[in-house]
């Protein structure tokens, strides 16, 4: 065989192969050979009927793909196997098939073309002797305050109202249906007794300010803006028109903050022992939330100068993760089963699920672009894992799951731990190679805050928890072909724990809201009512 190699755009590997005359009719009469043996022809008993009718049986265009197909395969493999070459996908040929099929001759040579995609390797720009501006978060002292109230809403109980229209903070019941500026109804803003807090941020921005005011049974239209971050991009921004029927009003009732009600939602005896705990846990997750921008930091300099040409499938691929993941997190707050999520899934419009992906799309293309450059820093470094310490933390964390109950696969844990080990080790070099600027949230200088020296400072349960929901998640989100693993220390997940999300953290942010659910510890709720829906 003649081959030639070129380099595409997209990290995609072009051969060019010329098939020589003899292999070809090898070839085309093995295949013909194979269609005798199974081709069953009336009159004649199987594998013994005459060639030129078991050609007429199957038509000549059917035997010519199938040669075509054989001979591709082979050559491709054959190729692949001496260029030592890992593809991600398939082969992918540049002409149709039907101008193969009208070019081919079982007694000339073929030539044909395609590509295939393979993992890119990062070139890495400056990423030792680095100078960043990481900002440093502190507790703010009206935070304990916040989430005690944020325990006490949750336990509220509502009162059903009837005279007097519904105001902010009341929850109500409507029934709303949406139409754009050319009247059509859009699906996806429809719904029957969906229960909404009456808080300004709460869904579509003029929406509650609409419904301020409405008596009950009142039926009403509103107008209110989509967001400019709307997954449809033709609404984004646009006025749409509500049509809402207000079926329920309620007003909140809050327990009173004693040392009863903190008995009745944790684990905890006096609120003198609540607010020490979440002080503690709200301290601790301001050092984790400083130690993450300082991580992003690092790796927003670094991308700055790396350069890493990404295959199309690859970026599918983590769209696909991250679609997941958000179908994941929306089970889990919604708490409903799998199987109502695809339902959902399954009944949204081709054109509205493409849009979904593409909303994720910078942010799939800025994970590859760090686990590539985290991995190829890890290459020129010499950065690894031990086996010993593999192991140590591999039965640290399967131990703690055995206590929980949880059974993992024992292999894709142990990658997943691998891979956030390694991820710990390189940030770790990392921050030893840079000088830190730290600043507070106004970005006046500051004091550096008290880090873990070396690698991330998470405990066995926060490793626990974030290698179950890995695991369980590459579980349910596994494609149906399989696709080549990457090289070793390239895992898109592994920058993800590395690299948050590049906004400065702030202790007051979405992921604290969690410490008020920590402390009630799974308590029943004794009757209370907790029907909130944001």
């Amino acid at each position: 065989m003649q081959v030639t190699q070129e380099k595409r755009p997209g990290s995609r590997l072009g051969f060019k192969i010329v098939v020589e005359a003899d292999r070809v009719k090898r070839s085309y009469e093995k295949t013909l050979r194979q269609l005798e043996r199974n081709i069953q022809i009336p009159g004649f008993r199987k594998g013994k009927a005459p060639r030129n009718l078991v050609v007429r049986q199957v038509g000549r265009e059917r035997v010519i793909a199938s040669a075509i197909d054989d001979l591709i395969q082979e050559a491709i493999q054959e190729v692949l196997q001496e260029a030592q070459v890992t593809p991600i996908g398939q082969f992918e040929l540049d002409e149709e098939v039907k101008q193969l099929l009208e070019r081919f001759n079982p007694e000339a040579e073929f030539s044909f073309s395609g590509y295939v995609e393979v993992y890119p390797e990062a070139r890495v720009g400056q990423y030792k002797g680095l100078t960043v501006t990481a900002t440093r978060v502190d507790v703010k002292p009206e935070e304990v305050d916040r989430l005690i109230e944020k325990l006490r809403d949750q336990r509220a109980t509502l009162l059903p109202v009837e005279d007097r229209p519904a105001q902010l903070g009341d929850v109500v019941v409507l029934d709303f249906q949406a139409r754009d500026a050319e009247g059509s109804l859009l699906e996806e803003l429809a719904a029957q007794d969906l229960q909404l807090e009456l808080k300004e941020e709460n869904f579509i921005p003029g929406f509650v300010a609409g419904v301020v005011g409405m008596q009950l049974d009142e039926t009403k239209e509103i107008t209110a803006t989509l967001p400019e971050d709307y997954f449809r991009k033709e609404l984004a921004g646009k006025t749409v028109t509500f049509t809402v029927c207000l079926k329920e009003i309620k007003t909140k009732e809050l327990p009173e903050l004693d040392d009863a009600f903190v008995q009745e939602v944790s684990n905890f005896q006096t609120v003198a022992e609540l607010r020490e705990h979440l002080q503690k846990r709200l301290e601790q997750d301001a050092l984790r939330q400083s130690e993450e921008n300082l991580e992003t930091a690092i790796l927003n300099a670094i991308l700055a100068t790396t350069e890493v040409d990404l295959p199309e499938s690859l970026v599918e691929q983590e769209i696909t993760q991250l679609l997941a993941q958000d179908l994941q997190s929306l089970q889990q707050q919604a708490r409903v089963a799998p199987g109502e999520i695809r339902k959902l899934l399954a009944q949204l419009p081709p054109e509205t699920l493409n849009q979904l992906r593409e909303r994720h799309r910078p942010e799939a293309i800025d994970r590859l672009r760090r686990a590539f450059a985290l991995s190829a820093i890890v290459r020129q470094e010499q950065i690894a894992v031990g086996p010993t310490e593999l192991e140590v933390e591999m039965e640290a964390v399967m131990k703690a799951y055995a206590q929980q109950g949880h059974k993992l696969d024992r292999e894709r844990t142990r990658q997943v731990i691998y891979e956030n080990l390694l991820t710990r080790k390189v940030m770790a070099w990392l921050k030893s190679q840079t000088t830190v600027n730290w600043v507070d949230s106004e970005g006046n200088p500051t004091e550096a805050p008290p880090l873990p020296v070396g690698a991330k400072g998470e405990g066995l349960e926060e490793k626990a928890g974030s290698v179950l929901a890995a695991a369980s998640l590459e579980a349910s989100t596994a494609p149906a072909e399989a696709v080549a693993e990457p090289p070793s220390g390239v895992a898109t997940e592994t920058a993800t724990v590395a690299a948050p999300e590049s906004e400065p953290a702030s202790a007051s942010g979405e992921s604290l809201d969690r410490e008020a659910e920590s402390a009630v510890q799974d308590k029943p709720k004794s009757g209370r009512k907790s029907k909130k829906v944001k």
